[in-house]
């Protein structure tokens, strides 16, 4: 007996290999003689980021930097810091074969803890994660179609998204930035810090076309006695990131994350210090899909003969939505009376992200934290930390399994000082994510039909009496008895494929 069986791939991004690793942090440093003394630390920041990663066969190398600042209250009462890069390697070994695999590597600093030794030596203490994940586009082989006249198939379709695959690109940026008018000149840079975000990705001409924007927010002390200056600057990027195999029906989920960042005051020949220079280093990852609906067999069965059917269960995942949006959140707080002169400097970090899917909407819950810089009612600069909840919406209207990582980005960040004790804070967030509509479903990948062994009959006579329940499929009816669907359909007049009604019905017996 000759059977014709047709078989296609499906394809689906599995991770094979995810650890985490903690970075020690211990530093200890001395201040140069041109910094005042410490009098008080007011706050000690690190900021962890991944500059390189590579694998070699089963071997991940990653590489990076923590930049520590200690932001400081020095013996003439003035904000000062002091910046100090703490470079770092890590090694994993992964025990599994990588070819073909693309690598993710993340880093966050969970704690830090600094103190002075002296009025000029430091010691700080702390630990980075670092997260690394390998992930392959794998196959699997299912049964299409199969033509026997004998053989009884469930055909249907999944809806599915194709994994193209992933890639990366680091963009590197040199700026120059000029004070704006009336700014005094710089006699040190205090703190500063940024974050990138996307604005618009898309394929044309079968590369993805990735537009985003960094944010650079300094705070720096002038020269003489005059109080702390900030700097807002926006800078603007694009590139161009090539993978094989990209139409424009594809669609691409784009991330950015700063691997580098440094910004240094530039002394003119003139002994004036109204620049400063930017350098940094951006890594652009694209993750392109395809969509397209998978025609499949979900299930099937011989009339006549014995058979053996396996399945495998594949997850399948389509490209729901993409979303762009900010929001913002705003919170007041209480100090202790009398506590604020004036506000210094605030910026703000994101620290928690949760996501859930209900009642037909995307939730992602966070918390910000708002560091405040200012100087109490007698003019001795203080600092705060405080918290702020957030939480972002987005409908979602459709029913079923999702799943998203979005990528939150502050984008600003302002307050009201609204008396010596009381301040609102209000900060606009960025939410980038691409959502993505999951399904699992158990699909035939072998028909294996034993000619020499013919179905044993269950029933005597030529017709079966079922008596069938409303909500109950024609399909599962037939498959218990081993019958053919159509004649059953046929023979009991029914167009539909789940009964609508209580029913019986005649079932033919082969």
């Amino acid at each position: 007996m000759e059977q014709k069986i047709l078989k296609t791939n499906v394809f689906s991004l599995n991770t094979i290999f995810s650890e985490t690793a903690e970075q020690p942090i211990d530093i200890d440093f001395t201040l140069p003689d041109y910094y005042a003394d410490i009098s008080k630390i007011l706050k000690c920041r690190a900021v962890s980021r991944i500059s390189s990663k590579s694998i070699n066969g089963n071997h991940i190398s990653v590489e990076g930097c923590v930049t520590a600042t200690v932001i400081y209250c020095g013996s003439d009462n003035r904000v000062s810091s002091y910046e100090y890069q703490y470079p770092f390697s890590k090694s994993f070994e992964t025990g599994v074969n990588t070819e073909g695999c693309s690598l993710c590597a993340k880093t966050k600093c969970e704690y830090i803890n600094c103190r002075a030794v002296t009025g000029r030596k430091i010691d700080i203490h702390g630990a980075a994660e670092i997260y690394v994940t390998l992930t392959r586009r794998q196959h699997t082989d299912i049964v299409s179609d199969y033509d026997d006249c004998n053989i009884e198939i469930l055909r249907g379709s999944v809806p599915a998204t194709i994994p193209m695959g992933c890639a990366e690109k680091y963009l590197f940026i040199e700026e120059e930035i000029e004070l704006g008018t009336g700014q005094p000149d710089i006699r040190c840079i205090i703190r500063y810090d940024g974050d990138a975000h996307i604005t618009d990705s898309k394929i044309m001409a079968g590369k993805s076309v990735v537009k985003g924007e960094m944010s650079i927010r300094l705070l720096y002390a002038p020269e003489g006695s005059g109080i702390p200056q900030s700097v807002r600057y926006q800078l603007p990027f694009s590139q161009l990131i090539e993978l094989e195999g990209l139409t424009d029906g594809c669609d691409c989920e784009s991330k950015v994350s700063i691997a580098h960042l440094e910004i240094k005051p530039r002394v003119l020949a003139s002994g004036e210090c109204r620049q400063l220079i930017l350098t940094a280093k951006l890594l652009i990852t694209s993750e392109c899909c395809c969509n397209n609906d998978v025609a499949v067999i979900l299930d099937a069965y011989s009339r006549k003969y014995e058979a053996d059917i396996n399945k495998n269960e594949v997850c399948f995942n389509k490209v729901y939505e993409n979303i762009n949006h900010n929001f913002s959140c705003k919170k007041d707080f209480e100090l202790p009376e009398g506590s604020l002169l004036a506000v210094t400097d605030m910026w703000c970090e994101i620290n928690t992200n949760n996501v859930k899917f209900d009642d037909n909407m995307l939730r992602i819950y966070g918390k910000a934290t708002a560091f405040i810089i200012a100087d109490d009612c007698d003019e001795i600069p203080t600092f705060y930390e405080k918290e702020i909840e957030y939480e972002f919406c987005h409908p979602i209207n459709a029913e079923g399994d999702f799943k998203c990582s979005p990528q939150i980005t502050v984008i600003g960040a302002n307050y009201t000082l609204l008396n010596d004790c009381r301040l609102e804070i209000r900060i606009e967030l960025n939410v980038c994510a691409t959502i993505y509509k999951c399904s699992e479903v158990k699909l035939i990948t072998e028909i294996n039909i034993d000619g020499t062994k013919p179905m044993e009959k269950r029933e005597r006579g030529a017709m079966t009496v079922y008596f069938a329940q409303c909500g109950e499929k024609i399909w599962n009816i037939a498959r218990n008895y081993f019958a053919n669907v159509d004649e059953i359909k046929q023979i009991n007049e029914i167009d539909e494929d789940v009964l609508s009604h209580d029913k019986m019905i005649l079932i033919p017996n082969n």
